[in-house]
């Protein structure tokens, strides 16, 4: 069950760097954790409608397949968790930053199964869901720095939430996957 500190607990513009804005903006559910809910059983549910063909489908030549937006989830989603967990328990250091694309490159998703794909994800979010429903008040509001700018733990449950609600949107728009 999700932690009652995070009702209408929206982040600060102060708690995030400005690039991540848009994701923020994108959710407004009282809640970030039940947001985090739903969009994991849609995701997984749309993971297992897709076919192969879908799934290896790109928009034009040179974007990322359906299977390589799904894994770019899963990566960043890692990615800002860990970032959360660090700042949660006080880090100090300046956490790194991370390249999308070679991240998707050095992965190879598109020689995965979809079924991997969606065992991954769920176990990911499922994590994360816990996760963030462990940090109390204080935590919530924690500040650390990563890729050179300051971020909140409450920053970064919305930012995974508001990246995923952009891809999904994306893969609606551009790849025809609906839901």
């Amino acid at each position: 069950m999700a932690h009652l500190d995070w009702d209408e607990n929206i982040p600060k513009s102060t708690e995030y760097a400005d690039y991540y804005e848009g994701y923020i903006e994108l959710i407004t559910e009282a809640n970030v954790i039940q947001q985090l809910i739903q969009q994991g059983q849609q995701v997984y549910a749309l993971i297992g409608q897709l076919d192969d063909q879908q799934a290896d489908y790109r928009y034009a030549e040179e974007k990322w397949s359906v299977k390589e937006v799904i894994g770019h989830l899963i990566d960043t989603e890692r990615i800002m968790a860990f970032r959360a967990l660090c700042v949660a328990r006080g880090e100090q250091q300046s956490l790194p930053g991370f390249d999308q694309d070679e991240y998707v490159r050095q992965a190879w998703f598109s020689k995965r199964s979809l079924q991997s794909l969606a065992a991954e994800y769920d176990a990911q979010r499922n994590a994360n869901i816990s996760l963030f429903s462990s940090f109390n008040t204080q935590q919530i509001g924690q500040a650390g720095t990563a890729d050179g700018s300051d971020i909140s733990v409450r920053a970064l449950a919305y930012i995974i939430a508001g990246h995923e609600r952009h891809h999904l949107r994306i893969l609606e728009e551009r790849y025809g996957v609906s839901f």
